[in-house]
């Protein structure tokens, strides 16, 4: 799975919605099978996914729980599409995941796929899933992001029984917990979810740079004026990958010369600093081929 700044969620009985998301700068898209779908249109919904249109970012399915009725049939229908990746949601039992990462292997040797070519990804909306985001995370070697739903009025709200704010106080703890639980299992992409409030660009701007401070490297929209924001705030600027090029650049020099450790602008630079470095100017090198793709469709 490739970084990703932003995610737009869209209804999959709704395939105009679709080439407005595809068309819209998010680095992915998500086709929604659960919220955004009433219960009479579950069926059609996922026959859609058969006819995806051609897009120059990937695809995302967020099939229903796992524990609905609906689950096993949005599963097989993603796992048959084009969608690169399926997210689950109010993940919160680790024995699932193991057995929709098998369910999946079989997808993917029917339609010819490589294992593990499908990227799965759980998304934590529950005390127990935020108690468990390590378990789950390690479940299955096709996680390689997390998300944390932390949105207002939402299920973790609930369950926590926290006041939400877009300074995120209330869900301070259960935000790290998810990102250090995560990063522990070895997810190199967590994500937060969606900021409901599509209107307020300034509360979601606060919520965002919240994330990136604890180590989020992008977050999940429900609306495409939310984009532009996020793929704002989780590019590195040009001026700090301009830095972390000079201080990966004097570091690579003193290894050749031999050393370990140097100062650059008085600061001490070692390994971990530069490893720091390095994955700054990954971020911003993904960022810049993302935007680059749009700018390119759209000429």
């Amino acid at each position: 799975m490739k970084p990703l700044r932003s995610m737009l969620f869209t209804p999959a009985n709704r395939l105009d919605m679709v080439e407005k998301a595809v068309r819209s700068g998010t680095d992915a898209v998500i086709i929604d099978l659960e919220d955004s779908v009433s219960i009479d249109n579950k069926e059609s919904a996922r026959g859609t996914l058969g006819s995806l249109p051609g897009s120059p970012v990937p695809f995302f399915v967020r099939t229903n729980a796992f524990s609905s009725r609906f689950f096993w049939d949005d599963l097989v229908a993603a796992g048959r599409s084009e969608a690169v990746g399926v997210i689950v949601p109010k993940a919160e039992d680790p024995a699932a995941i193991t057995r929709i990462d098998g369910a999946l292997t079989v997808l993917e040797k029917l339609s010819g796929r490589p294992e593990g070519a499908i990227t799965l990804v759980p998304l934590i909306e529950s005390a127990q899933g935020v108690r468990l985001t390590y378990e789950i995370s390690s479940a299955s070697t096709r996680i390689e992001c997390v998300m944390f739903g932390g949105g207002e009025q939402g299920d973790l709200v609930a369950d926590l029984g926290v006041e939400w704010t877009p300074e995120g106080t209330g869900l301070l703890h259960a935000r790290s917990q998810v990102l250090l639980s995560s990063r522990a299992a070895g997810v190199p992409h967590p994500m937060e979810a969606v900021f409901m409030d599509f209107r307020n660009l300034a509360g979601l701007r606060v919520e965002c740079e919240l994330a990136r401070t604890l180590g989020y490297v992008g977050k999940v929209a429900i609306h495409p004026a939310q984009i532009p924001v996020i793929n704002e705030v989780f590019s590195p600027s040009e001026e700090l990958v301009d830095y972390q090029r000079r201080i990966l650049d004097a570091f690579e020099q003193a290894e050749v010369e031999g050393k370990a450790s140097i100062a650059v602008d008085g600061k001490m630079v070692d390994y971990a600093v530069a490893r720091v470095a390095r994955t700054i100017i990954e971020r911003a090198e993904n960022a810049h081929r993302a935007d680059g793709a749009h700018r390119n469709r759209d000429q």
